[in-house]
């Protein structure tokens, strides 16, 4: 081998030392090969309403931050640990103050909340999927996602008022399995503490529930999610009393991308209804939403939304659904027959950031408890995250 070769060889090898030294390592020389994939979410918005003056509805503000750390545990695990701040509310802190006083809308602080903690299983026998720790109930189709996730500035009524406003966490565990069919399905089982407000704290008794996803393609680029979910637990309505809370949902998603070229068209459409059945309770209330989001040009959507609430009653601090008579920043008063229409334009340039402004209109068909408000929401994310699962 001639000198000039060995020459390049060695100046090669070095180089590639040189590197992998660089990008493993700290200046201190402790290697970073193991740390985990962190990022950082940031909502920011403003927001003005027509009908109520409370400042909660009329200021610029920090909806939630959120950091994310994952990684891989060993060959057998992988871990999330999901942290979130975001404001509390004089009730929240332990005020007796009314929930319908505007007083109790007052920004009061914030709160960290550990959002996610959990494992994941790695390489189960028969496809099987393990998850293990604190996460989200895959309850419908919103209800899963993060804030910074969300297609519009806030949850569909429904979503809040029946499965609460940071949706279901819960610690426990949860199964998931491929069922064996034609097209693509599978069932996600689950048994959690219940520590929400949904559910009586002081029972020893688990919430069971799961979620039945089936998907198919429809043509070369568009799919449809057909999916339907349940759970029961100890109703926290009535705390030692021994009765049960039973909530069904089912979903349905078409989504369509253009194959024509890159950064092309997308069609979202997306339907969801929520199913309360309160054992030993009078009525017979439900909740559902349908969305559309199209991207209608690169970088630009389009998103609109219309959804209902209805409860058959309209009294404050009824005791019949007290999931709907805690603090929302929907609500100005129990929410007897409520709809929700809005209406969103989002530039996003890229998965890290989004510039939003929406208008959302509330009809209270029973009271008149209307309202109109305008939204602009900045929504950013710094480091690797996952991708969205909207």
């Amino acid at each position: 081998m001639c000198r000039p070769t060995i020459f390049l060889l060695l100046f090669s090898m070095a180089a590639s030392t040189l590197a992998f030294g660089q990008s493993s390592s700290t200046a201190t020389g402790v290697s970073r090969a193991m740390n985990p994939a962190v990022s950082v979410n940031g909502l920011f918005w403003g927001q003005v309403s027509r009908d109520n003056d409370s400042p909660e509805f009329n200021r610029v503000a920090l909806q939630e931050a959120e950091a994310q750390f994952a990684a891989v545990v060993d060959p057998f695990w992988a871990a999330v640990f999901t942290f979130a701040v975001h404001p509390t509310h004089s009730h929240e802190a332990g005020s007796d103050t009314n929930v319908y006083n505007e007083s109790a809308e007052e920004p009061h602080g914030f709160a960290l909340d550990v959002e996610e903690a959990y494992v994941d299983g790695q390489s189960l026998p028969a496809g099987l999927g393990l998850r293990l720790g604190k996460f989200y109930l895959p309850f419908g189709k919103w209800a899963p996602l993060h804030t910074h996730q969300f297609p519009f500035a806030v949850s569909p009524l429904a979503v809040a008022h029946y499965l609460g406003e940071h949706s279901l966490t819960e610690p426990g565990g949860m199964m998931t399995l491929s069922v064996p069919l034609p097209w693509y399905s599978d069932l996600q089982l689950y048994g959690v503490n219940g520590d929400s407000e949904l559910f009586d704290r002081s029972s020893t008794e688990l919430v069971w529930g799961g979620r039945w996803r089936n998907m198919w393609d429809v043509s070369d680029n568009a799919t449809l999610e057909l999916a339907g979910s349940g759970f029961t637990g100890p109703d926290g309505a009535f705390p030692d009393e021994g009765r049960q809370l039973y909530v069904y949902g089912a979903d349905l998603t078409y989504k369509w991308v253009s194959a024509a070229r890159s950064q092309g068209p997308i069609l979202v459409l997306t339907g969801e209804v929520i199913l309360p059945r309160p054992q030993e309770r009078e009525g017979d209330p439900y909740g559902w939403y349908a969305l559309a989001n199209y991207r209608f040009r690169r970088n630009w959507w389009l998103g609109v939304t219309v959804g209902q609430v209805d409860c058959d009653t309209h009294h404050e601090g009824d005791k019949q659904f007290p999931i709907l008579s805690k603090q929302h920043e929907h609500e100005q008063s129990f929410p007897g027959d409520t709809w929700e229409y809005k209406a969103n334009l989002t530039y996003a340039p890229s998965e890290f950031s989004a510039l939003r402004f929406e208008v959302d209109y509330y009809e209270d068909r029973v009271g008149d408890a209307d309202d109109l408000r305008f939204i602009v929401q900045v929504n950013f994310t710094i480091g690797s995250h996952p991708a969205h699962l909207y």
